[in-house]
C-alpha cells in the first residue's frame, strides 16, 4: 500500500464515520449541512493517520506494532474527543460517537500503517 492509497482510505473512513456513526453529527448552517467542516476534519485526520509510519521513519524511531497502535490510537480517539470538546461543524453528541468513531478510525489507521510497514520491510 502506498501513501496515496493510505491517505485516501483514511480520509474516506473518517468522512464515512462523520456521516454514519451514531453520536456524531454534522451541524447545519441554516438547515444546510456544513460540508466544508466535515471535509476539512476528514482531510486533517486522514493526513495524520496516513503519515504515522512515515513520521516514525523520519524521526528514526524503531517501528513496532505497539508504536503504530499507540500513535494510531492517540490520533484517532484524540480527534473525536477534540470535536466533542470544540465542535467546528462536526461534533460528537454522546460517548458512542467517540467510542465507535475513534474505534473504527483507529482500526483502519493501524491497518494501513501496518501494511506500509510490511511493504517497507520487504527486501527489494
Amino acid at each position: 500500500m502506498n501513501y496515496v492509497r493510505s491517505f485516501i482510505l483514511n480520509f474516506l473512513i473518517v468522512f464515512f464515520i462523520d456521516r454514519m456513526a451514531p453520536g456524531v453529527e454534522i451541524q447545519s448552517f441554516e438547515q444546510v449541512p456544513n460540508i466544508g467542516a466535515d471535509i476539512l476534519f476528514s482531510l486533517i485526520v486522514g493526513f495524520l493517520n496516513a503519515s504515522i509510519f512515515f513520521f516514525l521513519v523520519i524521526l528514526e524511531l524503531d517501528v513496532t506494532k505497539l508504536r503504530l497502535a499507540i500513535f494510531s490510537f492517540v490520533i484517532s480517539f484524540g480527534a473525536f474527543i477534540a470535536i466533542a470538546i470544540i465542535p467546528f461543524g462536526v461534533r460528537v453528541v454522546n460517548p458512542w460517537g467517540v467510542i465507535i468513531g475513534g474505534g473504527v478510525v483507529f482500526a483502519v489507521s493501524f491497518f494501513t500503517n501496518f501494511l506500509e510497514w510490511k511493504h517497507y520491510k520487504q527486501p527489494m
